[in-house]
């Protein structure tokens, strides 16, 4: 059997040395972990935006100014304090 990549030559190592009844587990495991990056890079695809997952993403066509202005109008206070940037 040839491999086409390094990584691949790892994985059937890794296959190969694991005890055999494990491998059913392992291969749901595999399955899953293709299935969850396929579904995100669909999602992806689907909206047109690159996410991170470390936050949403975030569209608005207004200025920088304009966003600034906004946020600033919206803030609460923080328990009264009055903060000036």
């Amino acid at each position: 059997m040839k491999t086409q990549t390094k990584y691949e030559e790892i994985l059937l190592h890794e296959i190969r040395s694991m005890p055999t009844p494990l491998l059913p587990q392992a291969l749901k495991m595999l399955r899953s972990l293709k299935e969850g990056v396929l579904s995100v890079t669909k999602h992806q695809t689907v909206v047109g935006i690159t996410n991170t997952g470390f936050c949403g993403a975030w569209q608005d066509d207004r200025s920088a100014d304009e966003i600034i202005t906004d946020i600033v109008a919206h803030r609460s206070g923080f328990g009264g304090r009055k903060v000036e940037l």
